[in-house]
């Protein structure tokens, strides 16, 4: 039975984008500019699906299981899950000083892509609510794909029209909805691929025990889709 609402989440320049579906309404869109002000808005049953990282690795645990096993799932195109920032790093005031306290946690630095996501792994980090879980869109359409990744980039024309595709029968109404973000969200600084990953996210959030969790053990951090 679908949840009360299904909540897919993707973070963008100003803040972060929600597809909700709910039991016999439209999909809706809506912006937050935090992370907390969105989940004070949602219903106490929700599931929310979010695409960003939750839960760091650290000195003793370096490395995060669920990112190694994401880009097998992924392969040949693992380098689209980026590597969590050990926490060590996460207060660090700018990129070089990241850089360092991320060589010294785990022996790596983090890559620049990563460090622009700092302020919303940092206001994920500060929250704890169940109704939260960690998605990535990728596993989401390689799965409606019948296992096989979406070959072509979701910045490209092609990878966007494939990604929709695979949306129409997931989640019904999702091309209208993809259609209409531009009138329901605010002016802010949004891409088409936002939009996109953030339905991907609210079609699996849908089916909630039907969720694939990696890794399967519980006692670890884990993305779900």
């Amino acid at each position: 039975m679908q949840p009360v609402s299904a909540i897919g989440v993707d973070g963008c320049r100003d803040g972060w984008i929600a597809a909700i579906s709910t039991p016999g309404q439209s999909i809706r869109w809506r912006f937050h500019t935090s992370i907390q002000e969105l989940i004070n808005a949602s219903p106490t049953n929700a599931v929310i699906l979010v695409d960003m990282i939750i839960g760091l690795p650290d000195q003793s645990n370096p490395t995060r299981a669920c990112d190694q096993l994401a880009r097998q799932v992924l392969r040949p195109h693992g380098s689209r899950v980026f590597s969590a920032p050990p926490r060590e790093a996460l207060t660090a005031p700018n990129y070089k000083a990241a850089c360092a306290a991320a060589r010294t946690a785990t022996g790596k630095a983090i890559s620049k892509q990563c460090w622009y996501l700092f302020p919303k792994i940092r206001e994920l980090d500060s929250i704890s609510d169940t109704r939260i879980r960690e998605s990535h869109p990728e596993l989401v359409f390689s799965r409606l794909n019948e296992g096989t990744p979406v070959a072509a980039s979701k910045k490209t024309l092609a990878g966007q029209n494939t990604r929709l595709r695979l949306l129409r029968d997931a989640l019904p109404s999702s091309i209208d909805a993809f259609l209409q973000a531009d009138l329901q969200l605010p002016t802010v600084n949004f891409v088409a691929d936002d939009c996109i990953d953030a339905l991907a996210l609210c079609a699996a959030a849908r089916a909630p025990h039907a969720l694939r969790r990696l890794p399967e053990d519980r006692q670890q951090t884990a993305i779900w889709y």
